[in-house]
């Protein structure tokens, strides 16, 4: 073969080299709309545009393509974005950011933000939960004290930084500020759950306030948060019958030896010597108020919200199998770790939330009715909030637990916005209406029990919902009709429950599910059936629960494990 010179400064030569820089610019651009610059990906559905994944994994899973430890303790999923992972972190004494390099792994830059935030609760504290986001060159985060930072994405180089708890006068929740900073346009919008500013927007390139929105708590009221139980308000101990019944000598403590009896004191409840606990038997009449003198008290919900769900099959019923959960229930809630309870740590905390109209969830943009608005859901509610000056537009309630522990984020499509949470709550779909004199309405269009996302998040496909139903107790995948709330399949019955709770993303046809436990598994969507494509079981796997969500992009499922990174091939070669 006769090779062809082709010269430099020729018409030919210059059109190549066009033609060649064109193709590897558009090459670039190809990749980059696989990226994952933020939480839950590209739009915040937790979908990726990527196409050409595995449709089925191999036995023992897609092949490992590098891991990376030293990451530092914490839940912060990571975002990918023009060759970089992004995380968060806690190292010791201090909050950190960092930059991995896409290809390798390799820490690129780590830049301290803040000191380490304490945590009170035994439930992920090992640090922060946020995943930061990029957008162009800059990185958007936010630590567990409130303080969100502006970096540079380049080398980490904090731009601004601003304080939700100090500038706003925000109220962090029970466990401490985990939203995930939402950008869109020049603004960027977080929520200190303040009574002056439920939620702010913040000026992206200098950190200065465009607007604070205020959010009550309830609807018609004029405050942001309400006051909170007065100062002589009884302690659990008192209040709750089955607390009460486990504190033999009522000394508003329950030691070890009355936490083993707790199945033979609970039992005693057994009126009906069925060997469950009803409602009426948990809660008993005559308690005061209510019609003929009779209410609810705390009963079965309140046990479901302190004591870690109960009621895992949602009968209504307690029974002897879910008694004795409840003993794990209460150890695990032993937060000074001495083999007892105190009167704070069996509920009284967590019975009276903080008095703070922040949750945990992250926002999301919309367009409805030839408005931006932005999607939160609060510790009480689900709030739409105008994009220009934060303005309240509407409201839908009933998604939100009394616990104030609500964490997935909203889903919004066509004209509807649904939402749901753990805590003896559930999900719900409401209609968002824009009437005649201008004013927006959200609408209930269904509600069900049979969706209670606790933190796994929840994806939209095919007109259906796809997630996990539950919340500390355990749980399991669901699958609903989005239009109307029917259970078209669940993993339930405990003689074929093959995926437990966990967290969801979707890419290229498939749900990446990453169960609580741990095991990985690749899903086929159907409304008809639960349909497994493979699964594997993650290695090195710590004793912390699995709650760092799925990550894919660029051909590679990314799976982190507290100070540990796995990045696995995804695509085939």
């Amino acid at each position: 073969m006769t090779a062809v010179k082709i010269q430099t400064s020729t018409p030919m030569y210059r059109a190549i080299v066009l033609a060649l820089a064109i193709a590897a610019f558009a090459q670039r651009g190809l990749s980059a709309q696989f990226d994952w610059p933020q939480w839950q990906g590209p739009d915040r559905t937790a979908h990726s545009k990527e196409t050409g994944l595995l449709k089925e994994w191999p036995k023992g899973g897609p092949l490992l393509a590098w891991k990376v430890k030293g990451l530092g303790g914490g839940d912060s999923t990571p975002s990918i974005a023009a060759g970089r992972i992004y995380g968060m972190s806690h190292r010791g004494a201090e909050e950190i950011v960092w930059a991995l390099s896409e290809r390798d792994g390799k820490e690129v830059w780590a830049v301290r933000i803040a000191p380490a935030q304490p945590q009170n609760w035994p439930q992920s504290k090992e640090g922060p939960s946020a995943t930061p986001t990029v957008d162009g060159d800059r990185l958007y985060v936010m630590g567990l004290a409130g303080n969100v930072a502006c970096l540079q994405a380049a080398d980490g180089k904090v731009i601004w930084q601003r304080s939700l708890v100090a500038d706003f006068k925000g109220r962090s929740p029970m466990w401490s500020f985990r939203e995930s900073p939402l950008v869109d346009g020049d603004k960027v919008i977080c929520t200190p759950g303040g009574e002056e500013a439920t939620m702010v927007a913040l000026n992206k390139l200098t950190g200065e306030t465009i607007w604070k929105s205020q959010v009550p708590d309830r609807a018609g009221s004029g405050q942001s948060q309400n006051r909170g139980p007065g100062g002589n308000r009884p302690n659990a101990m008192q209040t709750d019958p089955v607390l009460s019944t486990l504190d033999k000598d009522q000394n508003q403590e329950l030691s070890a030896d009355e936490i083993a009896a707790a199945p033979t004191a609970l039992l005693k409840l057994d009126k009906n010597l069925d060997g469950k606990l009803s409602e009426d038997e948990v809660s008993p009449a005559g308690r005061g108020g209510g019609q003929g003198g009779r209410r609810r008290g705390p009963g079965i919900m309140r046990m479901i919200k302190a004591l870690s769900a109960l009621d895992a099959d949602e009968s209504n019923v307690i029974d002897e199998a879910e008694i004795k959960n409840a003993v794990i229930a209460l150890k695990k809630l032993d937060v000074n770790g001495d083999g007892k309870l105190t009167d704070e740590e069996a509920g009284m905390k967590s019975m009276s939330p903080p008095n703070t109209g922040a949750a945990y969830s992250s926002a999301i943009a919309i367009d409805f009715g030839g408005q931006r608005q932005y999607v939160q859901l609060l510790a009480m509610t689900v709030a739409g909030v105008s994009a220009a000056d934060g303005k309240l537009l509407w409201r839908y309630d009933k998604p939100a637990n009394g616990m104030r522990i609500n964490i997935s984020t909203p889903i919004y499509h066509d004209g509807h916005v649904f939402a749901a949470t753990a805590y003896g709550a559930g999900g719900g779909l409401a209609k968002l209406v824009k009437k005649e004199n201008g004013e927006f309405a959200a609408e209930e269009v269904w509600f069900s029990k049979s969706m209670e996302n606790h933190h796994g998040g929840v994806i939209l496909h095919d007109g259906a919902l796809f997630g996990a139903n539950g919340g500390n107790g355990g749980g399991y995948l669901a699958c609903l009709d989005f239009k109307t709330g029917e259970v078209l399949w669940n993993e339930k019955d405990s003689d074929k429950r093959r995926v437990t709770k966990g967290s969801v993303a979707f890419a290229d046809g498939r749900i990446y599910y990453r169960t609580e436990e741990g095991p990985i598994v690749l899903i086929e969507p159907s409304r008809k059936e639960y349909m497994e494509r493979g699964r594997f079981t993650q290695p090195e796997r710590t004793d912390k629960p699995a709650w760092a969500h799925p990550v894919v992009a660029n051909g590679k499922l990314y799976i982190r494990d507290q100070d540990t990174l796995f990045c696995y091939d995804v695509k085939p070669k």
